[in-house]
């Protein structure tokens, strides 16, 4: 009668220490399930592809105000002109140029330098644009090309792979460059006559 009440006792202990045990370890299981899956959620995410913009509107916003040479305005307007009625955000301010920038909702960016001259007037232009990939790149430049030749004179016999070329009255020279290197992409605009800080490569 003593050994079956020992047994007895042994095998409850040992049901309930295996019971403890195996909930403990679905237990563990379940975080670790849970952990991976939010593990994966938030690399799915971070590694989502960014939309591109719609590069004939990013072009439409790059532009600005119709005439002039640059988003309205002309070769020779002071400097307060410019902080006036550009509509891109302020960023530098200088004794030879003034810079403006803006983002879009796609994490591309625009950067415009304005050249000045001794008399604070403006003398050059130079746009930076920087983008999310390649084709980006490619369509946005594709997009200048038609703007700036419908703008300007081509001058062919200057483009390279990654440049083109334009001439304008005047004497102003537009340099279209993609300016892309390893895992950075984006194009720069200059626009400005020959010897102009904007045109500098």
């Amino acid at each position: 009668m003593t050994i079956s009440y020992t047994r007895l006792v042994l095998a409850v202990i040992f049901i309930a220490s295996s019971s403890i045990l195996l909930l403990s370890c679905g237990k563990s299981t379940e975080q670790t399930t849970e952990q991976q899956g939010t593990q994966k959620d938030s690399v799915i995410s971070s590694t989502e592809p960014i939309v591109s913009t719609n590069h004939s509107q990013l072009l439409t916003t790059i532009i600005g105000r119709q005439g002039g040479i640059f988003r309205g305005f002309q070769l020779g307007d002071p400097v307060s002109k410019i902080k006036t009625e550009e509509t891109f955000e302020l960023f530098e301010d200088t004794t030879n140029h003034v810079g403006f920038t803006y983002e879009t909702e796609n994490f591309e960016a625009i950067d415009v330098l304005y050249y000045l001259d001794k008399n604070k007037n403006l003398s050059g232009v130079k746009i930076d644009v920087y983008l999310n990939d390649s084709t980006a790149v490619k369509s946005l430049l594709e997009q200048f090309d038609t703007y700036l030749s419908g703008k300007y004179t081509p001058d062919k016999k200057a483009n390279t792979d990654k440049t083109r070329f334009w001439k304008g009255k005047g004497g102003i020279l537009v340099r279209l460059e993609d300016v892309s290197k390893g895992k950075d992409f984006g194009l720069r605009l200059s626009i400005g006559p020959k010897g102009n800080p904007a045109m500098a490569i």
